[in-house]
């Protein structure tokens, strides 16, 4: 049992950390820049160290044990505290310091409403030294990411509220259904909702929200998915399926006649984008500082701020 954290144990739990972030031995090499021999033995040394297996990883692939997952979880808990104990110090000076990972949806840089570049320029003409890291990844995603401590914050759209982190509305975007030109409904004068329902559809790789798009579609009728807006817009392009995209990103190719939006006043509906960082963690400077901005920057209202930072 550990009675000291040494130097290599902060060493090895940082290697422990970032093969668990990438779900593998192998597709740690790059990250931590080391060969698979030496990620093993640097493994085998910490489990021997803290005497239980951490992960499993075969033929079956890699996964975590429970203890593997307490670890991580503490561990990332450990490294959240050190950075916000070495930004405290060297924000003594006024200026501020460490790192911010925040978390970002795809295809929001053409949402008027959206003012997260603003954010971003507002933030670097602080006082300050902090390496600002972007995430583009689902909404799903983004909230465990902050739940976990792998994101300090996030800015998505959501239909719920997780419990253990704070959500704060920012703005919102109409996101409406759309066919291509070369789609069988485009030139139709009259699309009926049975018509869509009858329609080949493409996804999201994460659900919408289901209390908010007014229409069941048949899981039968999902043949394609994508995970980023793109591929939803480039199945739609290709006029074999109907997909929902934000009114917004949808824009240019509408005005070209590439796409059409179908019974909007029906079937559109709006998705409201909100800040999201975790209800009790204590928060460093940097942080709060980009909360500040964030805030400013869509005209919101700062709520009364948390104390566990101070």
């Amino acid at each position: 049992m550990y009675s000291s954290v040494q130097g290599i144990d902060l060493r090895l739990l940082h290697i422990f950390v970032t093969i668990a972030q990438c779900k593998g031995f192998s597709a740690a090499q790059a990250s931590l820049n080391m060969n698979q021999s030496i990620i093993s033995s640097s493994m085998a040394m910490l489990e021997t160290r803290l005497g239980y297996r951490l992960c499993d990883r075969g033929r079956s692939g890699f996964r975590l044990t429970e203890e593997g997952k307490r670890i991580l979880k503490s561990a990332l808990e450990l490294f959240s505290s050190m950075d916000n104990f070495v930004a405290q110090v060297r924000g003594l000076s006024g200026k501020l310091f460490g790192q911010l990972s925040i978390g970002l949806l795809d295809s929001t840089l053409t949402l008027q409403d959206a003012h997260i570049y603003k954010t971003v320029a507002r933030f670097y003409k602080r006082n300050q030294d902090v390496c600002l890291q972007l995430s583009i990844k689902s909404p799903t995603e983004l909230e465990q990411d902050i739940l976990n401590g792998q994101l300090h914050a996030a800015i998505a759209y959501t239909s719920h509220r997780l419990v253990g982190l704070k959500y704060i509305n920012l703005f919102t975007e109409k996101v409406s259904i759309y066919c291509g030109k070369d789609h069988p409904l485009f030139n139709r004068a009259r699309v009926s909702t049975q018509d869509i329902l009858q329609a080949k559809w493409v996804k999201r790789g994460y659900l919408m929200p289901s209390n908010l798009v007014p229409l069941a579609l048949p899981d039968d009728n999902m043949t394609a998915s994508a995970h980023q807006m793109e591929g939803v817009a480039l199945m739609i392009l290709a006029g074999t399926h109907l997909g929902y995209l934000p009114e917004h990103y949808a824009k240019t190719w509408e005005e070209k006649g590439e796409m059409r939006v179908l019974n909007p006043q029906t079937l559109s509906y709006e998705a409201q984008h909100c800040l999201i960082f975790h209800q009790t963690r204590p928060r460093n400077e940097a942080l709060d500082a980009f909360i500040d901005d964030v805030l400013t920057e869509h005209k919101v209202t700062h709520p009364t701020r948390h104390t566990a930072h101070k």
